[in-house]
């Protein structure tokens, strides 16, 4: 039985984030994740902006500068109404939100998620306090006044003072505490791959809606001297597996028309993936030494990018109450003071 203060289950990137949190902080940390590097395809296309408050965060922790030069800032929002037009290819409307009418910064960077998890995982590898477990993942939670014991798909067990389930929307941690979801389902999914383009972005993010959803078109670096963007394409059920299924040249065409052409000519730069689109909020986000973060607590729609910002609002408050309580992590007094700050916020 290895012992530890903090364990994690899923090293994605709301848990990687966590346990720099903790081990920078002095506490010895376990992450355990089922992924494989080097050796797994279900590589993650989509790409996370970052706002203000979450780049300050992670520029404490001393990761923003592992991922700087890559991170596209995001300085105009573009929304553009293209419904009620045949074809939907046609703009009805357009609206700008500038970031410098309200602040000297952008309104967030925009990262590839692949990119932020390779550079979180070197981070925790220079971590002589924290030790990442993978290809093995948390199967059972045994919690009392003072420990969890949490055993491994390996087969071995971790003792801790506090556990956190970051294991994502199906998270088996939250399963065996027993902790109630809500889910609701919108019937549509989200298309996320890379595109080149010939006309330049000018680091403006576009949301262009109609009545599948929004398509949204948010800045990269240039790939291979091209222009490049990150898209997340919202639409029916039926419609998006059609999508993902269809031809290159053709779903090429289909998505240049459904950008109303704005940055010319969309080419496929990337593979493409498919999200189901729901809202999913647990009960409560804690139990007996069990703290609940990210995907495991709430799942919104990929809109205003508040997913992994609401994630490190979570990890945030956490490491403040350690802070603030240093010798009562895990304890019932710091979870439930967790639970009240930040569920009405989720909600």
């Amino acid at each position: 039985m290895e012992e530890t203060d903090v364990f994690i289950s899923g090293a994605g990137l709301a848990g990687s984030i966590a346990a720099l949190s903790y081990s920078k902080a002095g506490r010895n940390v376990i992450v355990a994740d089922p992924f494989i590097y080097g050796d797994n395809p279900q590589v993650d296309y989509r790409t996370t902006a970052y706002l203000q408050p979450s780049k300050l965060f992670l520029e404490k922790l001393g990761i923003w500068e592992a991922i700087e030069d890559s991170a596209m800032p995001l300085e105009v929002m573009k929304i553009i109404d293209s419904s009620s037009v045949k074809n939907g290819d046609k703009i009805k409307s357009q609206k700008e939100f500038k970031s410098a009418e309200i602040s000297d910064l952008p309104f967030g960077w925009n990262v590839k998620n692949s990119l932020m998890r390779a550079a979180l995982k070197d981070l925790i590898d220079s971590q002589s306090n924290c030790q990442l477990i993978t290809a093995s993942s948390a199967i059972d939670l045994v919690c009392r006044d003072s420990t969890a014991y949490v055993k491994l798909s390996s087969g071995n067990t971790v003792k801790a003072k506090l556990a956190i389930a970051a294991d994502g929307r199906n998270s088996i941690l939250r399963e065996k505490a027993g902790i109630p979801i809500k889910t609701h389902r919108f019937g549509q999914k989200a298309l996320a791959f890379a595109v080149t383009h010939s006309i330049p972005h000018d680091n403006i993010s576009t949301e262009i809606h109609n009545s599948g959803g929004p398509f949204t078109l948010v800045p990269l670096p240039d790939k291979e001297g091209k222009p490049s963007s990150a898209i997340v394409w919202m639409e029916n059920g039926e419609k998006a597996k059609n999508l993902m299924e269809m031809e290159t040249k053709k779903f090429e065409r289909e998505m240049t028309v459904r950008s109303c052409n704005i940055l010319g000519p969309l080419r496929l730069a990337s593979k493409r993936s498919l999200w189901p689109i729901i809202s999913q909020i647990a009960d409560r986000l804690y139990s007996q030494r069990l703290a609940l973060i990210g995907e495991t607590a709430h799942v919104v729609p990929p809109i205003g990018a508040q997913g992994l910002n609401m994630s490190i609002k979570d990890i945030k408050f956490l490491s403040n109450l350690d802070q603030k309580y240093p010798d009562q992590l895990g304890s019932m007094d710091m979870l439930s003071e967790y639970q009240k700050n930040r569920i009405f916020d989720i909600r």
